[in-house]
């Protein structure tokens, strides 16, 4: 599965906060209800955890395969 994941939901979660702010924009009031705001809040937590939650496995699963792009083996140089 790996860091794809991750890639996935972000772009969900950002696609998400872009439809939120332009109904927020486009429409006085939004959400118009309190089970509004709620069903908001939650849908948008949900995504951020499950955001977050793609980042830790894609680092695990990076970690067991040996990549770890930020601790590339750099070869040894002869002098």
């Amino acid at each position: 599965m790996g860091m794809e994941a991750f890639y996935v939901m972000g772009g969900v979660l950002a696609a998400w906060a872009l439809l939120v702010s332009l109904l927020g924009v486009v429409r006085k009031g939004f959400p118009s209800s309190k089970g509004g705001e709620v069903a908001v809040a939650a849908i948008t937590a949900s995504l951020v955890a499950i955001a977050i939650g793609t980042a830790i496995v894609g680092s695990i699963d990076n970690q067991d395969e040996g990549e770890d792009p930020d601790h590339a083996a750099v070869p040894a140089q002869p002098v």
